[in-house]
């Protein structure tokens, strides 16, 4: 099996450029790896970004459905076939991101992650990427003004925050996020070549 590893923040961390950035770094070193998101690319998951872009046009307990639908829907079509054909897979996103940010808007934070464990294959890393939310929003407002306003008003943000550090676990590692990409970047790739440097089933030659 392969191993999956994830990159978790708030919207305006930094993650999705990490997380292709980091995926290069696995192309560069030799290591079989694909780069997914969620959302999907799939129809629910293209329905899903287009509802996050509606002032709350469903209810909440609808749109956590969507998301497990959706993901179920990439376990069984992506992660699991490259995980068994022994690729390294990148994912922007996953089930933390459902139990932080729909905890965020009151759903029990413990339940979301327990419904998704029942059936999406736990993560070998978690880089959760915390940056400011003040530095969050900067980015967004210079990268994509006018998108997503649901998941990106202040407030709102500081409760997914707030939730994404009171997570624990071993395979968790907090990345600070403030600094320019570059560093950020390498901050990763240092502490996954310090993992490797310790387990020698990881991918890295």
């Amino acid at each position: 099996m392969g191993q999956l590893i994830v990159f978790e923040g708030i919207d305006g961390s930094g993650k999705t450029s990490l997380s292709r950035m980091f995926h290069a770094y696995l192309l560069e070193n030799g290591v079989p790896s694909v780069w997914l998101r969620e959302p999907t690319d799939s129809a629910l998951g293209n329905k899903i970004r287009l509802l996050a872009q509606d002032n709350e046009s469903i209810s909440i307990h609808e749109e956590l459905k969507y998301f497990l639908e959706d993901r179920r829907w990439d376990v069984e079509n992506n992660i699991l076939p490259a995980l068994r054909s022994g690729k390294t897979v990148v994912l922007d996103r996953y089930y933390y991101s459902n139990a932080c940010y729909q905890g965020a808007r009151g759903l029990d934070v413990e339940g979301i992650l327990r419904a998704n464990r029942e059936f999406a294959p736990e993560p070998d890393i978690v880089f959760i990427i915390d940056v400011e939310v003040d530095r969050a929003l900067a980015r967004i407002s210079r990268a994509r003004a006018g998108m997503a306003k649901l998941f990106e008003k202040k407030d709102f943000l500081e409760k997914v925050r707030a939730n994404y550090l009171a997570l624990r676990a071993a395979n968790l590692v907090l990345i600070d996020g403030n600094p320019e990409l570059e560093i950020v970047s390498g901050e990763v790739t240092r502490l996954y070549r310090m993992r490797a440097l310790k387990d020698p089933a990881t991918p890295l030659k």
